[in-house]
């Protein structure tokens, strides 16, 4: 189980049942390349408390979809231990639900088809739909659920591809710059959906972005990977508490100071306005 380096959770006054714990001691992972051996993450520990929402940030192609993959149990970690509510991954696990940046939505099946994917395996039928339309309205889309893909917006897409993974009823829910591809303004709104469907189904969150104003937004916790070395293997450089109950808003000088000391843990300088990227 974790080690004394393992960090401290935030606890959360309200939980869902199906919410789980994650806990990552000393998770490293390397792979072999032809000039030797390549480290990506090295001696990573947290501790993810249940209904918590923990944003992991850092620069392009520091490890961040790497830790993603390896609690989902797609890939295994070199060296150390992952456990849901205390049981180890391996292999794929069933407890987890995974969204990605595009949302990979079936062209020839309509919205809610696409969400009926994520069901789990066996489901009835008329409790599988009767979920299905429940999910379709948490997020927006009751009217819709006849459209196909290309019928609809991206922000819309998203959505769906957001439903589609709740509809597993996840302890964990995995999401890997799930709002990466879109404009800002439908971004923004995209980011009060999902505190939106937070707070309607309040299950473990850990989402990976390098948008720190994206990370201030959504989490309860803020991790910032790095390296202390050019060349050197990822590790956690920092974790931040976030004040304040969500939503939050964005023009707070408390954010804006968190906002400065993270792009500095990002390598930006704090009177630079520019985001990390």
């Amino acid at each position: 189980m974790p080690s004394s380096a393992t960090l401290t959770a935030r606890p959360r006054a309200v939980v869902d049942d199906r919410a789980s714990e994650v806990v990552l001691d000393r998770v490293g992972r390397s792979f072999p390349m032809r000039s030797g051996t390549h480290v990506v993450l090295h001696d990573v520990n947290l501790h993810i408390s249940p209904g918590e929402v923990v944003v992991v940030l850092g620069a392009s192609g520091c490890g961040k979809s790497t830790l993603l993959r390896a609690v989902a149990g797609l890939d295994t970690p070199t060296s150390g231990r992952i456990h849901i509510d205390g049981e180890p991954v391996r292999g794929a696990e069933p407890r987890c639900a995974f969204a990605f940046q595009e949302p990979l939505l079936l062209p020839w099946r309509t919205l809610a088809g696409n969400v009926a994917i994520g069901l789990p395996r066996g489901t009835p039928g008329e409790e599988g739909r009767r979920r299905v339309r429940e999910l379709l309205g948490l997020v927006g889309l009751a009217d819709f659920a006849g459209h196909r893909p290309r019928a609809v917006s991206g922000g819309m897409a998203q959505r769906t591809s957001l439903a589609r993974a709740l509809a597993r009823n996840p302890g964990v829910l995995l999401l890997d710059e799930p709002f990466g591809a879109l404009d800002a303004l439908t971004r923004l709104k995209m980011q009060d959906l999902l505190l939106d469907v937070h707070a309607a189904a309040p299950t473990t969150v850990l989402l990976v972005t390098h948008d720190v104003d994206e990370a201030l937004q959504l989490a309860d916790r803020v991790v910032l990977l790095g390296r202390d070395a050019a060349d050197g293997p990822v590790s956690i450089k920092d974790v931040i508490t976030v004040p304040d109950d969500r939503p939050r808003d964005r023009g707070s000088a408390v954010l804006a100071d968190l906002r400065a000391h993270l792009l500095e843990g990002l390598g930006v300088d704090r009177h630079n306005g520019a985001r990390a990227r």
